[in-house]
């Protein structure tokens, strides 16, 4: 089974995962990209005006093959 790795970004601070997830493919991957982020980031927001949260998803080589992003950015009118 692959191993992958879901390196995390919050507001430009990067947070390296260096223990990887065992994965049947990349598919499921994305799905856990997607899942991680949001169960993140859900405990973060609101927090100021801006937040940028990125989750990039690798292989054991390093290659990238996909990532995730959500921003929040609070506009007065």
């Amino acid at each position: 089974m692959p191993r992958f790795f879901f390196d995390f970004t919050d507001t430009g601070q990067v947070f390296q995962d260096m223990e990887g997830t065992d994965l049947p493919d990349l598919q499921a991957a994305k799905q856990e990209a997607v899942r991680a982020l949001v169960e993140i980031t859900k405990d973060k927001l609101p927090d100021g005006l801006y937040r940028e949260f990125v989750m990039k998803v690798r292989d054991e080589s390093g290659h990238r093959f996909a990532e995730a992003m959500l921003k929040f950015e609070l506009r007065e009118r």
